[in-house]
């Protein structure tokens, strides 16, 4: 019997109908052992070696697990296709005494359909345990300033604290942009436009300088000074013209774009959409977030526009683009309730779009002078322009709002009579507060993967440090906090250093570094300032659990 271990229960039931008589599969339900909860964990004699130890409330599933394990020929690891999908199996393997003697594979897992599990489980490799070493540099880090952080806020501040690093790094980031918003002065400038009528089309022209560029008026005297101008002159047509505006095609989404675009148009939270994706990705519907479709996909695609909208709407090159995938093309998207069903449209639409070649805007331009007259003209001009689209390209299946519009036709040197001149005051804009995905974004930017950047902002939600909805405002309790964090923590907790530690954290991963000497200079760098309890020393080889007869679950 070959075992194989994936995340969730729906992932296992798949699995179990496309790999039949012979393949045993078994979730993990994510990590079956961390860091000990009521200590440190990590020794910081011996190279930041962490004491990972069984969850509390899986007992009952690693025992099922370690006999699995026990009764197998062969161990094929199927869990999500990240760095954290590799330590997830490599801490279930950890435990037991009888690994070293089987064969474990790693299988990538594209999508869960019955020909991408076949051509997973053709192709295997093993384990990453470069991927396995990043990972855990990770979580000892966020103990280390966790733990250590969090008991001195306690003291400090006379209430308890559950701050993650990344949640650190949020909290300073939402208080930023409070003291961009504090700090900002607004600007008042002018703009003026002026409207036409001709051939009973009505259009309007912004008001430039002479080189086409900008007006600058700062002063409401100016601005009056303008109108009066303007309301004096004539106008007149000065050049015309049309050119083709390509707007190019848009690639497959991203987890961290379809967040975005849910957010926008389908009025989802990040956590919901990120909950419909794994729906989404078990139930065998779209690919995973986190690899490339496969070629085949992407033939499907074409094939798929070539049938049904011509050869005309092909795109010249294929766009191998990484990105989410409906897993089967032909499952186009329908007119169904419920919000899964309107995610799985935004990712199937996107994919077929991002095979389809740009689309073409025809712009119409008139470059409009005025002046005393024709002889005497302004140090000014004026631009009308409008957008026909020419060919709808990948817009045939990703339509926008936009209204099309024209010019009329306008022989140059023609007079024009003003219907109306507009002056209007425009002050600038502050900064505006996070949104929730302009938090998740800028985390994203911080080095944050996108779905711990979701679980972030529901926990710091949870803990009252945040609320707000469209917009994110720290609480009289979160400002507590990131005060108490930039006057004792600041360099640590800053977005900088988040950056600069994903980028240590990559090159873990490559092979680049090695964990203990990007651990160390860590420490070297900030162990002064964290000062943690003792950590409880470890042995140097690890001790599987031992097995009890113990009854099915």
């Amino acid at each position: 019997m070959k075992l194989v271990i994936v995340e969730t229960p729906a992932q296992a039931k798949r699995l179990s109908d496309a790999l039949g008589e012979g393949w045993r599969v078994e979730p993990c339900s994510g990590m079956v052992r961390d860091l000990p909860a009521d200590q440190l964990g990590i020794d910081l004699e011996a190279d930041f070696r962490p004491s990972f130890t069984v969850v509390p409330s899986k007992g009952n599933l690693v025992r099922r697990l370690m006999k699995a394990l026990r009764n197998c020929e062969a161990v094929y690891a199927a869990t999500p296709p990240t760095g954290e999908g590799e330590a997830m199996v490599w801490q279930v393997l950890a435990l037991s005494p009888d690994v070293k003697d089987k064969l474990v594979y790693r299988v990538t897992l594209t999508a869960l359909t019955p020909d991408a599990i076949r051509a997973a489980f053709a192709a295997p490799r093993p384990l990453d345990m470069k991927l396995i070493e990043a990972h855990a540099a990770e979580r000892i880090l966020d103990r280390l300033v966790g733990w250590s952080i969090n008991v001195t806020a306690r003291q400090a501040l006379g209430f308890k604290t559950a701050l993650t690093f990344d949640g650190m790094v949020a909290l300073r980031l939402l208080t930023e942009r409070d003291a961009q918003h504090g700090a900002f002065t607004p600007e008042t400038r002018w703009r003026a436009s002026v409207s036409f009528v001709s051939d009973g089309m009505t259009f309007s022209a912004n008001v430039l300088n002479a080189k086409g560029t900008a007006l600058v008026i700062r002063t409401a005297e100016q601005a009056r000074q303008l109108e009066t101008l303007l309301k004096g002159g004539q106008f007149w047509v000065d050049k015309t013209g049309q050119t083709l505006k390509t707007q190019p095609t848009p690639t497959p989404l991203t987890l961290r774009r379809l967040i975005e675009i849910a957010a926008r148009d389908l009025a989802l939270t990040p956590e919901h959409t990120l909950a419909l994706i794994a729906t989404l990705y078990d139930a065998g519907w779209i690919t995973s977030p986190d690899t490339v479709a496969p070629p085949a996909l992407h033939e499907a695609a074409q094939a798929y526009i070539r049938r049904e909208f011509g050869k005309e709407y092909l795109a010249a090159e294929p766009n191998n683009t990484a990105g989410i995938a409906p897993a089967d093309v032909s499952r186009a998207p329908e007119s169904l309730p419920g919000d899964g069903a309107a995610v799985y449209a935004l990712v199937w639409k996107h994919f077929i779009a991002a095979h389809m070649p740009p689309a073409q805007d025809k712009l119409m331009g008139a470059r409009i002078l005025v002046g005393v007259s024709k002889d005497k003209p302004y140090p000014l001009e004026l631009r009308a322009t409008a957008a026909l689209l020419y060919f709808d390209g990948w817009k045939r299946v990703l339509p926008s709002d936009r209204q099309d519009a024209v010019l009329p036709i306008l022989p140059e040197g023609a007079a024009l009579q003003p219907a109306s001149i507009t002056v209007e005051a425009v002050t600038s804009d502050a900064p505006v507060p996070f949104s929730d995905t302009g938090l998740v974004g800028t985390l994203v930017d911080s080095g944050v993967s996108v779905s711990a950047a979701v679980t972030v902002l529901t926990t710091l939600r949870t803990a009252g440090y945040v609320d707000g909805e469209g917009s994110l405002r720290l609480t009289e309790v979160g400002r507590t906090v990131v005060a108490y964090l930039a006057e004792h923590f600041g360099e640590l907790t800053a977005p900088a250093f988040a950056r600069e530690w994903a980028a240590n954290l990559e090159r873990i991963a490559s092979g680049e570094r090695q964990r203990a000497d990007v651990l160390r200079a860590f420490w070297e760098r900030f162990g002064a300032t964290l000062r943690p309890v003792p950590a409880v020393r470890v042995a140097a080889e690890h001790k599987p659990i031992v097995l009890r007869p113990v009854e099915e679950v």
